[in-house]
């Protein structure tokens, strides 16, 4: 077949996008595993369709064979008048030079050497854009992402949500003509996830831009056109409007989809602390990054005390400090001024060697973007976190408490998997698993919940009131309303301030 063939960017179609009876079969170690069972997809030009659908339903495997990125073991997708199934990768460059694409995994596509500014003129730069243009463009977005001051900060000296908002600028930044965003607001407050989903909207009615978002958040869903949900790695009903009844889908063949699940129950309140000694104190604490006028003043002088158990909730908006802080607690990085106490140590006193034995000994932290080791398996990430903390004395004991840690979280059927045939909600799944099965005294968790569907954040909260009853003490950053309101205490860090 011919380039050309390959690929066809002219306007006439009606339809977007189109796919029909698409498969995704990946390699597994306990076999094949279908990401896809026969999704068909239908979105119109200038529509914008939320996804939705549970943990490994295949929503993120759909994103990444319309970007371009990978092909369907069968079946046929035509994105922008372009055969992708069959289009060489020379089309296919050409292809995804019209479509942005905004991961889950968002750091990825920020280089820890550039500046936010120059995360965004980035992809500007590889398409030709001149420099008084480039410029412009970015000082646009990075006002509508609400970071004017912030362009000169790199990804080292963002927080989480900070980064996430970069990351969607600089899919918007050469105004694609199609958009998919997996997950786009996971990661933000309410306030700035409202005002990324009004910059979308905007986007697509203001541009003639399609867009496709794989979404948990009722604010996307919101701001759809329709919604299509997706079970087992087919569709099987749609929405057209927040308002509108769902309607099951029945194809070609007479096959009727299953009911939709019920919705989840609500997450259960995780008692009070009770026990009467602190398990964290911080007094003054301040962390500062950088010196000078382009000095960030990431903790500002903060007091407080967690209580010995519970389930302890530090909430703010992006950027306030809360991975900050979660780092000083676990002595993952030091304060300018101030001190900590966790679990009765003064970390100031420890080295960075015995820094390390403590938190091998009585800590364990899951990060807001947690890394599996690629060329392991789920259970064989669990396990060398063990062994890297000698919790367990023999290999058969770890490899126990291993496979117990995954069953809490509900992947148990899934602990031979790599990485890379996981959904993003279950990756987050086995980090937590790697976390809790240490048996910590102390839990830190951030944004545990951001990644999730409600059915798998519910078991989480389940979970963790579980482990309350074991004595363990949980320290939690997150935006989830749900969340927050089973905690047992808050704390708000929206009064933070940056000088």
């Amino acid at each position: 077949m011919s380039e050309a063939a390959g690929l066809n960017l002219e306007q006439g179609a009606a339809n977007a996008l189109t796919a029909a009876g698409v498969m995704r079969i990946y390699p597994g170690a306990a076999g094949n595993v279908a990401a896809l069972r026969g999704l068909d997809l239908e979105v119109a030009l200038g529509e914008v369709v939320a996804i939705v659908g549970a943990s490994g339903s295949g929503k993120s495997t759909a994103l990444r064979i319309l970007a371009g990125l990978d092909r369907p073991s069968a079946g046929t997708v035509v994105s922008l008048d372009a055969a992708l199934e069959r289009a060489p990768e020379r089309a296919l460059v050409r292809y995804r030079a019209g479509v942005g694409v905004i991961d889950q995994q968002y750091w990825r596509s920020l280089s820890p050497y550039l500046t936010a500014r120059d995360a965004i003129e980035l992809p500007l730069r590889l398409r030709g854009w001149g420099a008084r243009a480039r410029a412009a463009r970015a000082t646009e977005l990075l006002e509508q992402v609400g970071l004017g001051d912030r362009g000169g900060a790199r990804p080292s000296q963002l927080s989480g949500g900070e980064q996430q908002r970069i990351a969607f600028a600089a899919a918007l930044a050469p105004r694609p003509r199609l958009l998919l965003a997996d997950e786009p607001t996971a990661e933000l407050d309410e306030r700035t996830a409202a005002e990324l989903v009004a910059l979308l909207q905007a986007l697509v009615r203001r541009e003639g831009a399609t867009a496709i978002v794989v979404t948990h958040d009722l604010l996307v869903e919101g701001m759809a056109d329709r919604i299509v949900y997706v079970r087992d790695g087919r569709a099987i009903a749609v929405r057209r409007g927040t308002n509108a009844e769902v309607e099951p889908i029945v194809d070609a063949s007479g096959w009727r989809a299953p009911d939709l699940p019920p919705p989840a129950p609500r997450m259960a309140a995780v008692e009070p602390a009770a026990g009467t000694e602190p398990a964290v104190v911080v007094e003054h604490l301040s962390r500062t990054y950088g010196t000078g006028s382009g000095a960030i003043h990431a903790v500002r002088d903060l007091d407080a005390t967690f209580a010995t158990g519970g389930l302890h909730i530090v909430t703010g908006p992006s950027g306030s400090g809360k991975s900050t802080l979660l780092r000083l607690v676990a002595g993952l990085d030091r304060p300018t001024a101030g001190r900590v106490l966790t679990l009765g140590t003064d970390l100031a006193g420890l080295d960075r060697e015995a820094l390390a034995r403590f938190r091998a000994m009585d800590v364990a932290f899951c990060p807001q973007a947690p890394r599996l080791v690629p060329f392991l398996s789920a259970l064989e990430n669990v396990e060398l976190a063990l062994a890297i903390r000698r919790a367990g004395d023999t290999v058969t004991q770890r490899r126990e408490r291993a496979h117990e840690a995954l069953a809490e979280v509900g992947m148990a059927d899934l602990a031979s998997e790599p990485p890379d045939t996981l959904s993003g909600g279950e990756r987050v799944r086995v980090a937590i698993a790697r976390a809790v099965a240490a048996r910590p005294r102390l839990l830190i968790l951030d944004e545990p919940t951001s990644a999730l569907d409600r059915a798998s954040a519910t078991s989480l909260i389940a979970m963790l009131a579980r482990l309350d009853r074991a004595n363990v003490t949980m320290l939690v950053a997150t935006h989830d309303r749900d969340l927050i309101a089973a905690a047992s205490d808050r704390l708000d860090l929206r009064d933070a301030r940056r000088g």
